[in-house]
């Protein structure tokens, strides 16, 4: 059985994936996930790294947002990885600066409500957060996600990963297409790298916003 290896995006925390690991434990699976110190794209991916080799079977790798970045940088070159799965997520190609290849498709709603700060970080306030990350989630746990959020240095999406693990590792993309993050259009060009797409009716936090879905579809990837 595999082991589910679940990385946050920016400003997040393993809070947010903690009833998904709940919900796969219920149902056999191990899951785990880190905190990514949000100071840049190797620290992320060194995180990510430790938690990988500290496990003793097969993983399926999920990351959410920027979090497929990290994954995509962490998974290369390894050979216990099962699955990758993409949520809502950067699944750049190797060469490619996520800043860049967002700037040729409109700015998205979270772009232009998030404050980017003189000294490089990436500050998303509780408003524009409910708007543009948990817009179709439960109102009372929008707010409580909203108020988890920390500051995250924009570095980390200012790098390629120099990698394209979903060459040689089956992968998913969960494609959302009310996401106001990560414009759904821009998740559709990115999405057709990865050897399957599912599609949601939902926000950019799939994890919150359908998480019975969500949890059907993590659960197939392990018994499949």
């Amino acid at each position: 059985m595999a082991t589910y290896v679940l990385v946050h995006g920016i400003c997040h925390g393993t809070w947010c994936w903690q009833p998904t690991i709940d919900a796969l434990t219920a149902r056999g699976p191990r899951a785990v996930a880190v905190d990514l110190p949000l100071t840049s794209l190797g620290d992320d991916a060194a995180a990510v790294t430790a938690l990988l080799d500290a496990q003793d079977e097969p993983v399926i790798l999920a990351g959410h947002s920027y979090g497929g970045v990290v994954i995509s940088r962490a998974a290369a070159g390894r050979d216990d990885i099962a699955h990758l799965v993409y949520v809502a997520a950067v699944m750049a190609a190797g060469d490619e600066v996520f800043f860049e290849v967002a700037a040729a498709y409109p700015p998205s709603p979270l772009a232009e409500q998030a404050t980017f700060t003189e000294d490089g970080q990436i500050i998303v306030g509780a408003e524009a957060a409910v708007d543009c990350f948990y817009r179709r989630c439960d109102p009372a746990a929008a707010q409580d996600a909203a108020s988890r959020l920390r500051p995250t240095a924009a570095a980390c999406l200012g790098e390629a990963t120099g990698a394209e693990p979903w060459t040689t590792v089956p992968s998913t993309y969960i494609l959302c297409t009310e996401d106001r993050a990560i414009q759904p259009e821009l998740q559709r060009v990115m999405s057709a790298r990865a050897g399957r797409v599912i599609t949601y009716d939902t926000d950019h936090s799939p994890f919150m916003s359908a998480a019975e879905q969500f949890i059907d579809d993590l659960d197939s990837i392990a018994t499949s």
